[in-house]
């Protein structure tokens, strides 16, 4: 009963989030490619859509997971932030992946996710996007699939433990906005909601253990890390735990705590003066 409440919650809070998009701050410069199937088939949370600037010149690429506790929200909710990185430079990949509960689970998330890249890949010179320069950026419980898929490029192990095929890619850095980091007990993501998005029997499973980053030795092979949150951001504790742990495998990062806007701040506001300029930060330290 618990469990269906929480996703029927999410559910409403999604389409009470979509109002707050202000879809007149989209640039019309910036293409559109939408709700593109990455997976052949006809799901809907197998789609990504496409931002960029139509020219010659090639670009970077920035793949963009949305958030929404695993079990809720859809890529439509990163529609502006995706423009306006569109409008840094980037070709930005928004993808969905299957939602959690009562099919799914986080696992397949981080399969849906390897799928879109390998369509990713494949296509991104039809975008003038440059597989050789790829950044990804996770929102709050994306966070978890954004750093797993970092590693994947850089962990046999980890690739064994999924099942994946070797990667011929990688990321030059990573964003983790608002990021759900941890599992451990005391957290709201442990207790509130680990039946709905693990599968049964699943402390016992290694690729559950792969996402306790304390305690995985191959965190110390992340690239480049972007940490963002603010002030009204409720999972602002997790950012400085992560921080920490960055810190203590030598992983260079950067912390951002700037404004008050709360948990999806430059996701539903990228175009206020203040995430102009956490934006153009964040470029300024990738290109270091």
């Amino acid at each position: 009963m618990i469990n269906q409440f929480m996703k029927k919650n999410g559910e409403k809070s999604y389409y009470n989030d979509i109002k707050r998009i202000d879809y007149s701050k989209i640039s019309k410069d910036i293409k559109e490619k939408l709700n593109i199937n990455y997976n052949m088939d006809d799901n809907v949370e197998h789609s990504l859509d496409i931002y960029y600037r139509d020219n010659d010149e090639i670009k970077p690429i920035l793949i963009d997971i949305h958030g929404g506790g695993f079990i809720s929200n859809d890529k439509e909710l990163n529609h502006l932030f995706g423009n306006y990185m569109a409008q840094k430079g980037y070709v930005v990949f928004n993808t969905n992946y299957r939602l959690a509960y009562p099919n799914y689970n986080v696992f397949d998330q981080i399969i849906d996710v390897d799928n879109a890249l390998k369509w990713i890949i494949k296509n991104a010179k039809n975008y003038n996007g440059n597989i050789d320069e790829m950044y990804i950026a996770g929102h709050s419980s994306a966070g978890v699939l954004a750093v797993v898929e970092a590693l994947l490029c850089k962990s046999d192990r980890l690739l064994k433990d999924y099942n994946l095929d070797k990667r011929n890619y990688e990321y030059k850095g990573i964003i983790l906005d608002c990021g759900l980091m941890n599992f451990y007990k005391s957290s709201i993501a442990y207790w509130g909601m680990r039946r709905m998005i693990f599968p049964n029997n699943y402390k016992k499973d290694i690729r559950y253990q792969d996402i306790i980053f304390e305690n995985n030795e191959e965190i110390c092979k992340l690239p480049k890390t972007i940490l963002l949150t603010n002030s009204q951001d409720e999972l602002k504790d997790m950012t400085y735990y992560f921080e920490d742990l960055l810190n203590k495998v030598k992983v260079e990062n950067r912390l951002i705590d700037s404004g008050a806007d709360g948990h999806m701040g430059i996701i539903f506001k990228p175009y206020t003066e203040d995430n102009l300029k956490i934006m153009d930060e964040i470029i300024r330290y990738f290109k270091i």
